[in-house]
């Protein structure tokens, strides 16, 4: 019998997977870039430690809200710019 963690994580790590293929979406259409780096982008942000760290809550967040964090740290190079992030959920990922 599995915990109650385990099957969490594991709902986690799916919902992530989708978010994920629709933020590089959003990625691709507006930097005008391939789906590969559109993905690889994203893995390497800050933005995507935040939405994987489970505790952050950011996943309950909508893809287009995803999105506007991702691109504030792109365009400022911290996360803590987005009026999405509450800077006690940025901590070390600012």
């Amino acid at each position: 019998m599995q915990n109650n963690h385990t099957i969490e994580a594991r709902k986690h790590a799916l919902r992530l997977s989708k978010q994920v293929c629709n933020i590089a979406q959003l990625i691709m259409q507006y930097y005008n870039i391939d789906e590969y780096n559109a993905i690889a982008e994203f893995y390497r942000s800050a933005t995507y430690s935040l939405l994987a760290n489970y505790q952050t809550k950011i996943w309950w967040y909508s893809v287009p809200a995803i999105f506007e964090i991702y691109k504030t740290e792109k365009e400022t190079g911290s996360v803590i710019n987005s009026p999405y992030i509450l800077v006690g959920n940025a901590g070390e990922y600012a």
